[in-house]
This record gives structure tokens, sequence and C-alpha cells, in this order.
């Protein structure tokens, strides 16, 4: 088979988080250029593509396909633009099982302009939030409550 409709791809380090408390740590393939905006796939893309499942090599090096709908949250790096204002609101998020996460959502809203609800109840699945040096990527649909911690 010939290498000529073969598409470049670069690996990205994730830890998925699954609803039943799996957890699968490895990599997805990114491609050099999203469809939707300018420079290379992310993460975030490749989660909201209409595909049900999501492909990953496992650390152990198994190929996994895995359910999209069925990821409450995933760690991996993200990186947000400059450029952009962003207001942070300090929140615990919690999850069926009382699995949380606590950490900042960086909202590309001015401040006086955002509430926390019309963010969470709009935009994508996946919404970014940063706890230390870490970054996850969480499944709005599989949150059970969040709390605001800073007013």
């Amino acid at each position: 088979m010939s290498d000529s409709l073969r598409v470049e791809k670069r690996e990205e380090q994730v830890s998925l988080f699954m609803t039943d408390g799996v957890i699968f740590d490895g990599r997805v393939h990114l491609a050099q250029y999203a469809m939707l905006h300018s420079g290379e796939q992310t993460v975030l893309d490749l989660l909201m593509e209409k595909n049900p499942f999501l492909p990953m090599h496992s650390s152990s090096g198994e190929f996994h396909l895995i359910q999209k709908k069925l990821i409450s949250h995933l760690r991996c790096e993200i990186l947000l633009q400059k450029e952009i204002e962003h207001t942070e609101r300090q929140v615990k998020i919690s999850f069926p099982g009382n699995e949380t996460l606590q950490g900042v959502l960086r909202i590309d809203m001015p401040n006086h302009s955002v509430r926390l609800t019309d963010y969470i109840n709009g935009g994508n699945d996946f919404f970014p939030l940063f706890s230390g040096g870490i970054s996850y990527l969480v499944n709005r649909s599989l949150i059970r409550d969040i709390v605001l911690l800073n007013g």
C-alpha cells in the first residue's frame, strides 16, 4: 500500500478520565492543520469532531476507540491565545460518583459582561479548566454541579 495518502500527524499525550472511573493514559494523533481555524489541530478540535469515538494509543501500546460521550474530563496541554482577554473564575466541578476538579476557568469575555451561567450553558461540549500547572478539558454534559469559589 502506498504512503501517498498518508497524512502527517503529531502525537499529544493525554489522560482520559471515564465516567466509570477507568483512566486511559496514552496519546492521540493530531493533524498539522485544523479544519475550522488556522494553525494545528488541537485535542479540543479532535473532541469536537462529529465522530462518536476518539482513537488513541494507550501507554501499553494498545489501540483504542474511546466513546467521547463517556469521557468526563481529560488532562492535556492547553494553550490559550495571549492576545484575547480572559476573565478568571475559580470553581469546583463535581461529577456523578463524587469525583471533583478544582481550578480556574479562563473565559474569553471581558469581566463586566461574563456570567458563569452563560459560559457553562453555551459553547462547545468540552471546555478548559486550569489547576496549578495542569490543564483539563471538561465534558459539560457529565457535570453534576459547579460551585463558584471566588464570588
